[in-house]
């Protein structure tokens, strides 16, 4: 994606792949065992298949880097806009949160979601940019607002 990001003018960055990448998996008596648990960090599984013969698995996972905050440093001239969904808090919360991410991230627009705001007749969001923010009720509306400030950048 590094190679990428230096040709293009704007990117929608809509989710994170994944948070965590899994690492190591072990049986819980394997973990009982241990007295240091940071080293199922650096162990690797070489096994293809999981043994079925445990009762319980346990699965040591990592965090992933967030490519959205790497993105300006690739581009610094790129117009970024990222998305940001939480469950069930209150819309400054909401707010507050995707201006954190926008502020940390360097990006343009963060369309900042609750879970529990999105079904099939609605979907509602907030476009949150540096000093303001609009609220969309539809992807329809959302699409078309993105849109309008994407053809706004650098004109």
């Amino acid at each position: 994606m590094r190679n990428l990001v230096k040709d293009y003018q704007v990117l929608i960055h809509s989710m994170a792949v994944s948070d965590y990448t899994p690492v190591y998996m072990t049986s819980l008596d394997e973990v009982q065992a241990s007295q240091d648990l940071s080293k199922f960090l650096t162990k690797q599984n070489t096994e293809s298949k999981i043994s079925s013969k445990e009762d319980a698995q346990i699965l040591f996972l990592k965090k992933n880097p967030k490519i959205i905050s790497l993105v300006k440093e690739w581009n610094p001239k790129i117009h970024l806009i990222g998305f940001k969904l939480l469950v069930d808090v209150t819309k400054d919360h909401l707010i507050d949160v995707a201006r954190e991410s926008l502020n940390k991230n360097r990006a343009d627009i963060i369309v900042a979601n609750d879970l529990t705001q999105i079904n099939s007749e609605q979907h509602l969001a907030c476009l949150v940019e540096k000093n303001d923010y609009q609220t969309a009720y539809s992807k329809q509306e959302i699409a078309e607002l993105l849109l309008d400030k994407i053809q706004g950048f650098d004109s």
